[in-house]
């Protein structure tokens, strides 16, 4: 009992001292000295900025329609060469060389006795991107439109070496291509449809952009 009495006069004491502190500590108030500051706005010499950009491009390429029936999907790569001002926002100009290799599908090359066949393409072009961040508003991520016009040209390996109906061993066409993608930060992804008659495809690609020249 008396070991009670006396934790509770100790407890007593202590809030008693604890108050009587609290009390006697002083909060001054902070003074905040305001300068005299100059907002200042810095300028571009140049109204128009402008940049050349590199791009290297990796993805895929998924045979579509009749190139679906005699071949495999496609790793491709290459780079495009972009410009962009803001003379011309929202577009941004490219030109593009990209190579592709497209392997023959298994049940193509078991029903025509082929021990391999490969489709190779070498593309170039240009096209434009739209950038749609001026009409959506997207705090992380700018999506975008784009479109192109590229020259292929197409050379077929087959082994044996035989003639197939319809497939051609070289060809070379005109090949247009839509899609959409975003920007993060420098990298994008993009995909894009391929109008190519026999060589169309759907395309999945990433890339990102590298400062050139900047004017």
């Amino acid at each position: 009992m008396n070991n009670l009495k006396l934790i509770i006069l100790l407890l007593f004491v202590f809030v008693s001292l604890s108050a009587a502190y609290s009390q006697d500590e002083k909060i001054e108030p902070k003074q905040e000295i305001v300068k005299d500051t100059t907002i200042k706005v810095y300028t571009s010499s140049n109204p128009k900025p402008s940049g050349i950009f590199i791009a290297p491009l990796l993805g895929f390429d998924f045979p579509m329609r009749d190139f679906a029936n005699n071949s495999k999907y496609s790793i491709s790569y290459g780079f495009r060469l972009e410009y962009a001002s803001i003379s011309i926002y929202p577009v941004v100009v490219f030109g593009k060389l990209e190579f592709q290799k497209f392997n023959g599908s298994d049940a193509f090359r078991t029903a025509n006795l082929l021990n391999s066949m490969q489709t190779k393409i070498t593309s170039f072009g240009g096209g434009v991107y739209v950038l749609l961040n001026r009409y959506l508003k997207s705090n992380f991520t700018m999506p975008f439109l784009v479109g192109e016009i590229n020259s292929y040209s197409v050379t077929r390996f087959i082994s044996p070496d035989v003639s197939l109906p319809g497939i051609k061993t070289s060809d070379s066409k005109i090949v247009y291509s839509a899609g959409m993608g975003f920007t993060l930060y420098i990298f994008d992804i993009i995909t894009s449809y391929n109008f190519g008659n026999e060589y169309s495809s759907l395309s999945v690609k990433t890339q990102f952009h590298f400062p050139v020249i900047k004017f």
